[in-house]
Parts: C-alpha cells; sequence; structure tokens
C-alpha cells in the first residue's frame, strides 16, 4: 500500500503531522510493493462516487523488472517495499544502493531515459536519514546534513558544532529527541557518522544532492491522460532521498524541486524517492487523479532496463532549491 504525495505550484506549504498522517489515504500502487508515503489526507473519492475507469494501455517493451522477491526488502517495519535491484553504471547516490528507474506501462522506448550525473556531489554536503520506527520520508524521523553554514537552533531544527565545522539535524521530532541524534554525530573521512538513539534507526547515506537523477520522459499523449494533463511533457524520476527529505521536513513541500504543474511522489525504499511529474497544464483534481492513475501503471526496472532505454547522460549540478 502506498500513500501518494502531490506536489504542484498551487499548494501552499505544508508541514507533516502525525495526526494528519493517521488520517491518509493509502493508494495501492499496482506491480511496485512501495513503501508508504505522506498525503494530506482526505478521500480519493470525496464525491462518494466510482473512481476513475483505468486507463486502457497496451504491454510495454521495457525490460529489466526485478523479481517479486526483490521487490519487498527488509525496510522500516509496517513500511515494506524496495524497487528493482540492480547496478545501472552511475555513481551510487545512497549507501548500498543504486539509483533504479520508473517506467510507465504501454509507453517505453529507447531514448527516452535521461541520466542528470552531479559528478560534483560528493564534494557538497552530506546526508544521514534517521527514523524512528514506522518511519517515512519526511515522518517521524530527521536529517543529518554535514558540513552547513553556521546558524542557530529553531523550530525542527538543531545545529552542533564540530570543531571549526557544523552539522544540522532537522524532523519532525521532538526537540530532545533531534538533540539526541545531534549527540550521537562524528565525522569520519569529511562524512558525518550517526550512533542512533534508542528506537532509532540510520536508513540511508548519501550526498546532500543527488549523484543521479533517472529520468524517463513521455508524450502526455502517448500515456492516454492528455485530457487532464495537457499536450505536453510527462516524466519520473528516481534518486537519493537525503537532500530532499531534508528540504521536505524545512518546507513541507516539494513543489520547486521537481518542476512542471504538479507532481506525486513517493517512497521505493528507504533513501530513495520516485515521483511521477508533468507540464503543459494548470494543476487540478483531474490532474491528481490522472497522476495517481499512471502511478498505479508504474513499475521499476532494474539496471538492464535502465541501460535498455539508451538513456542520455546530462553532466549538470542536480541542486536542491
Amino acid at each position: 500500500m502506498t500513500d501518494v504525495v502531490a506536489f504542484g505550484s498551487d499548494k501552499p506549504p505544508w508541514r507533516p503531522s502525525r495526526r494528519l498522517v493517521a488520517a491518509a489515504l493509502a493508494l495501492a500502487v499496482a506491480g511496485l510493493g512501495l513503501a508508504v508515503l505522506l498525503t494530506r489526507g482526505g478521500d480519493e473519492n470525496p464525491d462518494g462516487g466510482e473512481p476513475p475507469a483505468p486507463v486502457a494501455h497496451t504491454p510495454s517493451g521495457c525490460t529489466g523488472s526485478a523479481p517479486a522477491s526483490e521487490r519487498t526488502g527488509s525496510p522500516v517495519p509496517g513500511r515494506t517495499g524496495s524497487p528493482a535491484a540492480g547496478r545501472t553504471g552511475s555513481p551510487a547516490a545512497v549507501t548500498g544502493a543504486s539509483p533504479v528507474a520508473i517506467v510507465i506501462e504501454g509507453a517505453c522506448h529507447p531514448g527516452a531515459g535521461l541520466d542528470r550525473r552531479d559528478t560534483t556531489a560528493a564534494t557538497g554536503p552530506w546526508t544521514v536519514v534517521v527514523r524512528g520506527e514506522g518511519g517515512s520520508l519526511g515522518r517521524d524521523g530527521a536529517v543529518v546534513t554535514y558540513p552547513v553554514p553556521r546558524e542557530g537552533d529553531g523550530p525542527g531544527k538543531v545545529v552542533k558544532r564540530l570543531g571549526d565545522t557544523y552539522a544540522r539535524v532537522r524532523g519532525d521530532l521532538a526537540p530532545d529527541g533531534l538533540k539526541a541524534i545531534a549527540d550521537s554525530i562524528t565525522v569520519s573521512g569529511g562524512r558525518p557518522v550517526v550512533r542512533p538513539p534508542r528506537g532509532m534507526s540510520v536508513v540511508a547515506t548519501g550526498t546532500y544532492r543527488p549523484a543521479s537523477i533517472h529520468e524517463i520522459r513521455y508524450g502526455t499523449a502517448e500515456l492516454g491522460e492528455q485530457a487532464a494533463l495537457g499536450s505536453g511533457l510527462t516524466f519520473t524520476g528516481v534518486a537519493a532521498a537525503g537532500g530532499y527529505e531534508d528540504h521536505l521536513y524545512a518546507t513541507g513541500d516539494l513543489s520547486s524541486v521537481f518542476g512542471g504543474n504538479g507532481a506525486i511522489a513517493w517512497e521505493p525504499k528507504p533513501g530513495l524517492i520516485a515521483f511521477i511529474g508533468y507540464s503543459g497544464a494548470t494543476r487540478t483534481a483531474a490532474a491528481d487523479e490522472a497522476l495517481q492513475r499512471l502511478a498505479g501503471r508504474a513499475r521499476a526496472i532494474n539496471g538492464d532496463g535502465w541501460r535498455a532505454l539508451a538513456p542520455t547522460v546530462a553532466g549538470q549540478s542536480n541542486d536542491i532549491p
């Protein structure tokens, strides 16, 4: 089961709360076994009517799907699911996991892949994602970022001095929980190391800026959703989530990160973020429903499947605004 987060330029900033998460609507995302994410809550069909009819599509030519056994790793209890495993040949942005890709059935062809590769990501800050039992992206956890400029503590944030440098702990935990994480931080080889307090665990370590974003682009008409999403571009992406999660804790919103008119996102595996977005039409409730239908048609592919798309490599800085 997956709770899908919707982001768009018309959504006001939102900070996750446990009360809202408890009311969140779980959506089944077919074929992915995805982990649970946050939502704003509410019903998929507030009018009580029938859900939208599924979009007809033909089998995909994409290869390299992970076997079912590889889609169900051992992440945080109660939040099972992982993306397809497999090496991609691009820089690993999360310790112990390589970036994968998400394809939408019925519209997959060579040349659609774009590897947004940041070869300087390791020269910037590093992150450690810490979560409590049952936590998920942006919920019941914190992100340690090191090094950061000198700054003061604040709501949802504790800063620790480490010699001449500083580390920041940002999350939705109580102040004493954030401080406990800060007290456990050490530095080894220029990277932060966290010995998590009791009841918490480190779920991912990686660069703040993702070293690689695996994006696949589609003409929206190919997907049969142009009535809701316009005739522009629809895209999927997978990347390391450390910086994204820190941004989510800081602002409560990721709309400025994915670009386009709107997007939905989920966590296929702790430390990774997957998203589907579009450009070409104003964001509406119908657009959100269309993105949810596309998520239902999405599946993870492994490194072989990604390479079969003959992705183009674009060198760039994967800054997170």
